[in-house]
């Protein structure tokens, strides 16, 4: 009888514990599927916050069209950064009409004084050059002002000296070709064409470098 209610015990025994291995592996599956089904829920925040990032690519797409406005300003600034190149020229193309008909004007005194020989057709050239770089000045000194007749009077007086410089020196090159006894019109011009260039030099010093910047002002 011991026998049998030991085994009775037994088997008990093995039924109230395998319910709980049945209800643990039960929670487990449980457990396994309520993970498997909390990965999507946690996939749903982030498809939310995808959202955003949707959003945000929309910020981009914007921003890539106001990339391209920007670009498009960017060329509209190349292009008045070409203008603002041409206007910084002036600076650059008088020192050509200078030197050259200095240089002529000095020649001429030797040719004068009976000491060029030789140094008329010199004479010229320079005249030649001199001109075509006083029309070149001048006009790259109204690109740098533009269409524009307002200033001071350094200013006005700057601008039309500059004018009259290319007007003179292409008058001396139509007239240079005349012999060395008819040249007396020749050097008045050239000599009063001399005199102009330093004082179209000190203008422009004033208003480059402000007035009296050699201590002193005419004006």
């Amino acid at each position: 009888m011991k026998a049998i209610h030991l085994l009775l015990l037994v088997c008990a025994g093995f039924l109230s514990v395998s319910p709980a291995y049945a209800h643990g592996d039960e929670m487990h599956e449980e457990a396994a599927s309520a993970g498997a089904t909390s990965e999507p829920m946690q996939d749903e925040p982030l498809m939310g916050e995808a959202q955003p990032a949707s959003g945000h690519s929309a910020e981009a797409g914007h921003g890539s069209g106001e990339h391209d406005e920007a670009s498009g300003g960017h060329e509209s600034a190349s292009e008045a950064g070409s203008i603002g190149v041409l206007k910084k020229l002036h600076p650059a193309t008088i020192h050509f009409p200078i030197a050259l008909f200095l240089m002529a004007a000095l020649a001429e005194l030797f040719v004068m004084a009976g000491r060029g020989a030789g140094v008329e057709p010199a004479v010229r050239v320079l005249i030649y050059g001199g001109a075509a770089g006083g029309v070149v000045a001048a006009l790259f000194g109204w690109i740098h002002t533009g269409l524009w007749f307002g200033g001071d009077t350094v200013m006005q007086l700057h601008r039309w000296n500059g004018m009259l410089i290319a007007v003179l020196g292409l008058a001396l090159a139509a007239i240079v070709r005349r012999p060395l006894e008819k040249r007396k019109l020749l050097r008045t011009g050239l000599f009063s064409i001399a005199a102009l260039i330093l004082v179209q030099g000190f203008l422009g010093g004033e208003l480059a470098h402000g007035p009296a910047h050699l201590g002193f002002s005419w004006i």
